[in-house]
């Protein structure tokens, strides 16, 4: 029980200019709505919001090792970083770093290129192939349509990954059909609690099986799963004003210490610390603006 990208194109003008040559990548993934970051006057970067992953351009804090549940692509657009991964420092132009492994970034003065990919997303199957199984693994840049720090938009950015994705010329690598319809119930309903003995009936496994072969087809554990959709959420519904606490709340933490705990462990930081301080804008690519409409009342 297989299935492969299961991403619908909806718009096909972005896919004919974003993945010539690509039949198989351009029926699978989703183009954004084309929105343009808000202007701001000193910040250092844009972050910018999917539903499955989200793209930071720009220059970006030194972190100290912390684990993302998704995988990282990390691009130096004009000078080489330095990145830790497993504790061992190295320096690189590009490196993609796979799913839950301990990673710290010491960026200099490049303007870096980061983008985060969901583990069940047909973006971080596309890629998997070229770790090799490995943690991290360097990547060619040759050949690759970079995108431009100086400013860009959604179509820009979703045109720069496509970019990367093809020139790996690999497919993406197939999900277990149960895991897929798992990923998107969570994603969709996001409750509080993970109620493991119900979702495994759901999909006709027992609770140890359906653990085993989520770890196994998306190389990170359930439960940190389901709190990386959080983080996600709270990040995407962060606004200037308001509270953590609420943040924490409307994102189904149990409370702000437990989204503060999260956030440090995956992130080094809260990823919403960029913004409060105007380091970044934020470019909500591929969110629903009636839900951040009723997130916002």
């Amino acid at each position: 029980m297989m299935v492969g990208a299961s991403l619908r194109v909806t718009e096909p003008r972005l896919l004919e200019v974003c993945l010539q040559g690509n039949a198989e990548l351009s029926d699978t993934m989703q183009a954004p709505p084309f929105k343009t970051p808000t202007s701001g006057q000193g910040h250092k970067g844009t972050l910018f919001l999917w539903q499955d992953h989200w793209q930071v351009l720009g220059q970006l804090m030194p972190n100290r090792s912390h684990r993302h549940i998704s995988a990282s692509l990390l691009v130096g657009l004009d000078s080489p970083f330095r990145l830790a991964v497993d504790g061992e420092w190295r320096e690189t132009r590009a490196a993609i770093v796979a799913p839950d492994v301990p990673q710290a970034l010491e960026p200099g003065e490049a303007r870096i290129w980061s983008v985060q990919l969901d583990p069940d997303s047909v973006y971080w199957r596309s890629l998997k192939s070229v770790t090799a199984g490995m943690a991290s693994t360097d990547l060619s840049l040759t050949g690759v349509g970079l995108p431009d720090p100086g400013g860009t938009d959604c179509e820009a950015m979703a045109c720069a990954l496509a970019s990367v994705i093809s020139q790996s010329g690999h497919a993406p690598v197939a999900l277990d059909d149960r895991i897929a319809g798992i990923c998107r119930k969570l994603r969709a309903e996001l409750p509080e609690r993970l109620e493991l003995n119900a979702l495994a009936q759901s999909v006709g496994l027992s609770s140890s099986r359906l653990t085993h072969l989520f770890r196994q087809e998306t190389g990170v554990p359930l439960r940190r799963f389901l709190l990386h959709l959080k983080i996600n959420r709270a990040l995407a519904f962060w606004k200037p004003g308001i509270s953590v606490s609420r943040l924490a709340t409307e994102a189904g933490f149990y409370d702000q210490p437990h989204l503060v705990r999260t956030a440090r462990d995956m992130f080094d930081a809260l990823p919403s610390a960029y913004v409060a301080a105007g380091w970044f804008n934020v470019c909500r690519c591929g969110l629903d603006d009636q839900a951040l409409s009723d997130f916002s009342r």
